[in-house]
Formats: C-alpha cells, structure tokens, sequence
C-alpha cells in the first residue's frame, strides 16, 4: 500500500507540475483505479478530497486578493456559489450512488478522452492570457451555468469539468483567464464539500469506518501530491509545457481504453 501511495503521489505531482495543475487533479482518480485497484465508487469518493483540499489551498493563496474584492463580487463568489453549487451536487450526487458502475466508468472514460483532446489540440496563446472584458453574453452565462455543470459534475464523478470549461471561456467567450480561473477554484472547493456530505448520507453502504478510511487516504494523497508538486515544479520550465501537455493528453486518451476495459 505504500509503495502504491508513493506511485500515485510521484506521477501526479509531476505530471500537473509540468502541465501547471494545482487542484483539478483527475489523474488521480485513474491511479486510483488502476494502481491501487479501487472501485469506481471508492477512487471518486477519495478523489473529491484531494480535489477539495487542492481548491482551498488555492483559494488561500489568493486570500488577500479576495479580500479586495467588491461587496457584490464577494457576494456572488461566497453566497451565490455556493448556493448553486450545493443544489448541482445532491443531483450528480444522488445519480452516482443510483447508477451502475458500468456507467460511471464510461462516463469517466469519455472524460479521459475529451481531456486528452483539449490538452493535445487546445493552447492558450499569450495574448488570449490578457484577455479583460469578455463576450457580455457568454459571460453571463458562464456565471449562470458555470457553477451549476460543475457541482453536477463533480457530485457525479468528482470532476468540475475545467479544462473544457476553461477553453470555452477563454476561446470562445474572450474571458479573463485568472477571474474564471479563480471562479472555478471556490464552485469546485464548495461543490466538493457538499458532494462529500451528499455521497455519505445517500449512500446506503457508506458508514462512519468507510467514511474515514477515505477521507484519511484522500488528505494522505493530496498532501504527498502537494509536495512532489512543489518539488518538481522548480524544474519545469515554460518552454517545455506545450510538447508535455501534448504528451499527457496522447496518454490520456490511449488510457481511456483501459477504463473502458473495466466494463
């Protein structure tokens, strides 16, 4: 088990390192399958720690910026959000504990697949980064929806959808990339909260002893994936990112023929 541990937390530390992936680490919920032989099941519901206490450790690095915020930019990101975000979760919650597993891997399987394809075809250039006022309509909608698909989705299979909302956002809608970015860090910390809360208390075979075995291993992982983060990160250098994200994504997809395999 600890030799598994130290897999999981050396791969994924040093693949969102070099792909500068601070808390939306779904390659963990691979890992968990594949390396410590899991269940669909069990890898997301650790997973949504590791992915819970990544958004809040962002979320604290960024506290001195929120505190500057306008009122009704706290407002939205503190009370909206979160409101949102709560009702989304018990829907993709509920459907996880009610759907099969076989479906749940499919689904995790086309994820592995569109994730591979926007990190192989999809690169922000530098001056889609400086981007300031957005599309006004997709903006909205965004703010709208945005934190709705993402507590769905992560109440289902642990996932706030970043990479591809991230893309359309900043492709599409001309958005500010570190306002979107930091709108999906506080949907995706709360949105995972409630998700943790939601998949215990619907599910009929998760009790107290369960319950703290994950929430134990999912902090152990998070913690190790932190610091290999850290480290590795120092080495990556910009220049490399492109042809690693490419790389990654290629594995990603071959990947998803392994889930697959599960059925």
């Amino acid at each position: 088990m600890v030799l598994n541990f130290l897999i999981i937390t050396l791969i994924v530390g040093f693949v969102t390192a070099g792909l500068k992936i601070r808390f939306d680490r779904f390659f963990t919920i691979l890992l968990l399958l594949f390396v410590f032989g899991k269940t669909i099941t069990e890898s997301v519901n650790i997973f949504l720690w590791v992915i819970m206490l990544g958004a809040l450790m962002v979320i604290l690095d960024n506290k001195e910026k929120i505190a500057k915020m306008p009122k009704p930019m706290k407002t939205k990101l503190f009370v909206v959000i979160p409101t949102f975000t709560l009702f989304a979760s018990f829907f993709g919650s509920w459907l996880f504990v009610n759907i099969s597993n076989k479906t749940l891997i499919i689904i995790l399987g086309i994820l592995a697949i569109l994730y591979g394809l926007r990190l192989v075809l999809i690169h922000f250039k530098k001056h889609e980064m400086e981007y300031e006022d957005g599309n006004p309509l997709i903006t909205k909608m965004c703010g709208l929806f945005g934190p709705w698909i993402s507590g769905f989705f992560i109440g289902l299979i642990g996932t706030s959808l970043k990479p591809l909302k991230m893309s359309f956002a900043v492709k599409i809608g001309k958005m500010n990339i570190k306002k979107v970015y930091l709108g999906n860090v506080i949907t995706t910390f709360f949105a995972s909260l409630f998700s943790i809360i939601w998949h215990f208390t619907l599910s009929k075979n998760s009790g107290s002893a369960i319950f703290y075995e994950q929430m134990i291993l999912g902090m152990a992982i998070w913690t190790g994936i932190h610091y290999m983060f850290e480290l590795t990160d120092l080495f990556f250098k910009n220049k490399w990112q492109k042809v690693f994200q490419i790389i990654i994504g290629i594995a990603l997809v071959l990947a998803s023929v392994k889930i697959f395999a599960l059925i």
